[in-house]
């Protein structure tokens, strides 16, 4: 005869309350905020910034890569500098969305798109490091060739893609109830907003996007970094008594 029980013990009650685990991995937490840090000094110097604008005339662009050759030189090599936590950033944040049992094609274009994102940033950086060269600032040509790349991969580029990253790992987060809604949906909201920055290559009004898509970025990946650490594990259900 099966008989279900009427009452539960305290104790048992307990153990049938919704529960969380950690994610294993890696810490998220310091490549965030090295690349934050890193980000944010290779792009608010506020003498780099004066030479990066994209439709800097070129007695502009001359004039600052030749007295401000130490500026735009620290300046690369933050952005230079930044890709690397980035890179590590994106693999660790797909790596614990698997972990959660979310296996899911986001994740992968989370990892693909975090990862051209921290070459283009890495590119940028390299560029710039190029405008610094001895004898470049001679020829107008280079300049304006070398400024535009900078700018490209580092703005639209690196927005673009960094886009996908935020997609790709706040839509199954929040699927999966992994990070707090509000953390879920600004990610999405951010990532929108990337994607449609792609039109500044087409529109320059556009090119307020930039900073929104790249400061709402940096927001996003410190608050990742603190949330998507636990994830939800499904209460065991009622033993059922047999006598």
């Amino acid at each position: 005869m099966t008989k279900r029980p009427t009452g539960q013990n305290p104790d048992t009650l307990e153990h049938t309350r919704p529960q969380t685990r950690h994610l294993g991995g890696a810490p998220l937490l310091p490549p965030a905020i090295a690349y934050v840090v890193l980000a944010l000094a290779g792009i608010v110097m506020p003498s780099a910034v004066a030479g990066v604008a994209p439709y800097s005339s070129d007695a502009d662009l001359i004039d600052f890569y030749t007295h401000h050759v130490g500026a735009a030189h620290l300046s690369a090599f933050f952005l230079l500098a930044s890709a690397v936590p980035f890179v590590v950033f994106t693999a660790i944040a797909s790596h614990r969305v698997r972990a959660a049992g979310l296996d899911v094609p986001g994740r992968l274009i989370a990892l693909v798109g975090g990862t051209v994102a921290a070459a283009l940033l890495a590119m940028s950086g390299l560029a710039t490091l190029a405008l610094t060269q001895a004898h470049v600032a001679d020829s107008p040509v280079a300049i304006r060739a070398l400024n535009a790349l900078a700018f490209a991969t580092g703005g639209p580029g690196f927005v673009v893609f960094s886009g996908l990253l935020l997609a790709g790992i706040s839509v199954p987060a929040l699927a999966g109830r992994l990070v707090p809604r509000w953390v879920g949906w600004f990610g999405l909201v951010i990532a929108g907003v990337c994607e449609v920055a792609a039109l500044t290559a087409a529109i320059p009004a556009l090119d307020p996007l930039l900073p929104v898509g790249r400061f709402g970025g940096l927001v996003w990946v410190l608050a990742i970094a603190l949330t998507l650490t636990r994830r939800p594990t499904a209460a065991p259900s009622d033993a059922v008594e047999r006598q």
